[in-house]
């Protein structure tokens, strides 16, 4: 395969000799010239100096006498000009100012009128005249556009705000201009545009070189105005020749959107006849493969068996084999999919800085910095910041202490950490302190980033931190310069932001050789180079071409359309040149996609593809990579009770120590499996913070607050009159706000003010149901005196036969004991969830179906068997159902079938009868623990990943 750059540097060679070093090359991209001198060595008769290259925007800008300027100063001063007619902060204005100087860039690199493009519906009679360089169809679209507005009165809100802004964009992109031009600033396009206007008004306008030095433009496709009033000037000068990098497959077919730039561009930049270069190359045969994967994955494990089978063919792969990536997130699995026996390879995009450690460090810190909060002379850290920057590779690297301070906050389950609990050490105070200011936070982000540079190894990994430490430095200097002199007030969310955005684009170049291994390319990177095995991944439609349809961009379609400016259908053309100047010359070309269709993607393949299959010469081979999923049935784990098992379930046996609580026995009646792991194997849930309050914690508070407005009354005779009192009462809010500070934010200092929003919502909720639940009820029922508070309960429990028995000890806490006005004790216990205190029996409590059993229920149950053993008087079992108890007849007993349950001792026979069945067989050690029958109690089991049930 002779390669389009080959054959323009024999071209040349045979013309100009060892003079073809004094030409000035225009490539498109650097990567050209690299195999443009390679080519040129190859033929070269003796050594002899590379031509002069050259990039269009160095000569603009040379013509121009101007130099581009960083982006966020560009924003911030379009921004000064933009808020003189539209009342707007910067922190909103940044991020689609980016996008308003996208369209001024536009505007000028196409020579657009603005003022005519900015005219509004009450200009065009006015300026009807000035159409004159419009076609009629274009003066047509725009008409029609504007009448779609209709009548201005009857404008929606969208339209009168695109208006007010429309109205002033005219104004704006004149006096942006201008203030640019006064302090020596500009953006690409309004050099573009400066250059242009230099070159039609000034014949002597200075190009790089000397007046008789020649230009060779090679290989460029689509081109705005002002490239084409260049290369128009260089044509004209006779100082230039044209080599234009196509197939005739696409150009001669006037209906090919591939050929859609380079049949003007040909007409307009014919090439020189003396130039000998081939165009009918991609009707020749080729291996054409199509591979349809149903996963990103095992589309990258494809990169493996394509390249394995060049390996098998004896090719060995090496600059004339490329893979080619549509979607840049794949590099890092295509990497690992490289066979072992290729030794180099040549990664031409870069690796993306935003999936670097390095990136994640400064994104915990800036978090760290927005979620604290400075109460006095205290800092509090959110919990998630501070453990997700203590267990941060390099937090772990430098400070060994990290890991028992998050242990420590995960104990606690505070959700505000104070300063003074994470800054111990030398380095951790450091970091877990207090910045305010853009300026301050910039400045801490650098000193952490040196203090854990300083403090790293000299292993490859911490050479290779060091090297991003140092990139992410730089660019953070970059935006400082550009705000410390914009003259607006910056916050700290505003360079926040623009600090990520910066550096989540920045990619961090591979050290390789480019002339040297397999090719592995962005789709850009590809422009002017020739493979002979070409593997394109990613070839879905949803990514190559993509959806362009919706533009972002203040001008709309029909107006772009009208005046010249790029549109889908100019993002199409280019793509679809993209890809037929790929594989033109190649005599391997494999087109991989991913079949699956989610939220993200269509599954579906790109239009090249069928294009392939149904316009072009060439039969596609299809082929599927299966997915070779082998499963087999994992039945649920049986744990024999011997060795430690045994060990420790006779710790709560006969005095053992262990004391078997309400909740662990009813998890035994529910899954004996589940009682293991977490009763006997000491197995939990992990043990997170809540993010939010969910139901436990909303229940523990509402607990917590009835204690703290009862602890008062405890004792007092008749106290259903003081409870009255407390209804609506400034108590109920105290007690619920010390409730969320004690047991959510564990921080008893926290104020209303410090309350987000969800947590003011449970306050609310927890109040509503005291004020108009719990306390209306008590004080409408008498014969009861508060006796007990979150007491702690106990009894010994005897099972087993005379000769082999056993005892375990029953513990728990009650919510609330009652004394009632015939002596008998009320066992109270708040619930929060839906009404279930009606059962079948007592056997069904134990046997019954999942819908028959009742936790609640059991556990009070469990709960009046303790207080009676250990207080010798009968007891009552109550539920207060809160969201239930303002229903009609609502009552707190426990129903038999339709009996209330008013004495417990009606029920101890039975119970204390399925109890010592029950724990005979939980201690029976012949008997291992096993998984329950009925799937359903296994939906919200904290241990369901390890049955796999």
């Amino acid at each position: 395969m002779r390669s389009f750059i080959a054959e323009v540097a024999e071209s040349l060679y045979a013309r100009y000799g060892d003079d073809v070093s004094s030409l000035y090359m225009l490539f498109p991209n650097r990567r050209a010239r690299l195999f443009f001198c390679d080519a040129l060595s190859r033929i070269a008769a003796r050594p002899l100096w590379q031509p002069r290259f050259v990039g269009v925007s160095e000569v603009m800008q040379q013509i121009a006498g101007m130099r581009c300027s960083d982006n966020v100063k560009l924003v911030t001063e379009l921004y000064k000009i933009y808020a003189r007619y539209h009342n707007e902060s910067f922190d909103t204005f940044y991020f689609w100012g980016d996008m308003l100087l996208a369209d001024f860039d536009q505007i000028d690199k196409y020579l657009i009128d603005a003022d005519m493009l900015f005219a509004n519906i009450g200009d065009l009679k006015d300026l009807e005249a000035d159409y004159s360089y419009l076609t009629p169809e274009q003066i047509q679209v725009i008409t029609r556009f504007w009448r779609s507005f209709g009548l201005e009165s009857e404008f929606s809100e969208e339209k009168k705000r695109f208006m007010t802004i429309w109205r002033s964009l005219s104004s704006v992109y004149r006096e942006f201009r201008d203030g640019l031009m006064r302090q020596g600033l500009a953006y690409e396009g309004m050099i573009y545009r400066a250059a242009a206007d230099r070159l039609a008004s000034d014949e002597a306008a200075a190009l790089p070189g000397e007046a008789d030095d020649r230009y060779v433009v090679v290989g460029f496709n689509a081109l705005s105005e002002c490239e084409k009033k260049l290369f128009s000037r260089l044509k004209n000068s006779g100082r230039a020749e044209f080599y234009w990098d196509y197939d005739s497959y696409y150009v001669d077919n006037p209906e090919f959107e591939a050929g859609l730039f380079l049949r003007e561009n040909i007409r307009n930049y014919p090439p020189p006849p003396e130039a000998v270069l081939t165009h009918d190359h991609f009707r020749k045969p080729k291996e054409t493969v199509v591979v349809s994967a149903p996963s990103d994955s095992l589309q990258c494990k494809y990169v493996h068996t394509f390249l394995s089978d060049l390996l098998r063919q004896g090719i060995e792969p090496d600059k004339e084999t490329a893979v080619v990536l549509t979607d840049e997130s794949l590099l890092l699995p295509v990497l690992y999919s490289i066979p072992e026996r290729i030794a180099a390879v040549n990664v031409t995009m870069g690796y993306p800085l935003r999936q670097t450690t390095a990136y994640s460090f400064v994104e915990r810190l800036i978090e760290l910095q927005n979620r604290k909060r400075v109460k006095g002379d205290r800092v509090l850290f959110y919990h998630s910041d501070a453990v997700g920057l203590l267990n941060h590779p390099f937090v772990r690297e430098c400070e060994p202490a990290a890991e028992g301070i998050v242990e420590g906050i995960r104990r606690s389950r505070s959700v505000y950490v104070r300063s003074e609990t994470l800054a111990t050490g030398d380095m951790l105070p450091r970091l877990f302190r207090a910045v305010e200011g853009w300026e301050n936070l910039s400045a801490y982000v650098r000193e952490v980033l040196s203090l854990v540079a300083v403090r790293t190894s000299a292993s490859e990994d911490a050479v290779r931190r060091r090297e991003f430490f140092t990139v992410i430095v730089d660019y953070i200097c970059r935006i400082e310069n550009s705000l410390r002199d914009c003259g607006l007030e910056v916050t700290v969310s505003v360079f926040a932001s623009l600090l990520r955005k910066v550096l989540q684009v920045v990619r961090i170049p591979y050290e390789g050789e480019p002339l040297a291994g397999v090719q592995i390319m962005g789709i850009l990177e590809t422009r002017n180079l020739d493979f002979d095995n070409v593997l394109v991944l990613s070839v879905n439609d949803d990514t190559f071409p993509g959806n362009r349809a919706v533009v972002s961009s203040f001008i709309p379609y029909n107006l772009r359309y009208a005046y010249g400016l790029p549109t889908p259908q100019h993002h199409e053309g280019v793509y679809a040149y993209y890809f037929y100047r790929l594989i033109q010359r190649a005599s391997r070309v494999h087109l991989a996609y991913c079949s699956r269709s989610d939220d993200k993607h269509t599954g579906e393949p790109s239009r090249y593809i069928y294009q392939l299959d149904y316009e072009s010469p060439h039969r596609p081979d299809f082929r599927t990579v299966p997915l070779g999923a082998h499963l087999s049935r994992r039945e649920p784990p049986v744990v024999p009770k011997t060795g430690r098992t045994a060990e420790a379930l006779s710790a709560f046996l006969d005095g053992g120590g262990r004391k078997l609580s309400p909740t662990s026995f009813y998890r035994y009646v529910e899954c004996p499996l589940k009682f293991y792991f977490r009763s006997v194997a000491g197995l939990e849930s992990e043990d997170e913070i809540a993010e939010e309050i969910d139901l436990p914690m909303f229940g523990t508070i509402l607990h917590r607050a009835m204690e703290l407005l009862y602890a008062p009354l405890l004792d007092v005779p008749a106290p259903q009159e003081r409870i009255g009192k407390l209804v609506g009462s400034p108590d109920v809010l105290r007690a619920v706000m010390r409730a969320i500070n004690e047991e959510y934010l564990h921080d008893s200092s926290a104020t209303e003010d410090e309350y987000g929003g969800q947590i003011i919502l449970v306050r609310d909720v927890v109040r509503r149901y005291i004020d108009r639940c719990i306390l209306p009820f008590d004080a409408a029922s008498g014969g009861f005196v508060l006796h007990r508070l979150e007491e702690p309960v106990e009894c010994t429990f005897a099972f087993g036969t005379e000769t082999s028995g056993h005892s375990v000890v029953f513990a728990g806490k009650a919510d609330r004991i009652d004394l009632l006005a015939d002596g008998t004790l009320r066992v109270v216990d708040y619930k929060t969830g839906r009404q279930h205190n009606c059962f079948r029996d007592v056997d069904a409590l134990f046997r019954g179906e999942v819908r028959e059993r009742s936790s609640a229920v059991l556990q009070t149950l469990l709960y009046s068997l303790m207080l009676q053993t250990e207080r010798r008087c009968d007891v009552q079992p109550a539920l207060y159902y809160v969201r239930s108890m303002t229903d009609p007849g609502f009552s707190p007993l426990l129903v038999e079938g339709d009996r209330p349950v008013t004495r417990f001792s009606d029920y101890r026979e039975p119970l204390s009868a399925l109890l010592r069945e029950t724990l005979g067989e939980m201690f029976d050690f012949s008997k291992p623990f096993e998984p329950c029958r009925t799937p359903e109690v296994c939906a919200f089991c904290d241990f369901r990943e390890i049955c796999r049930r």
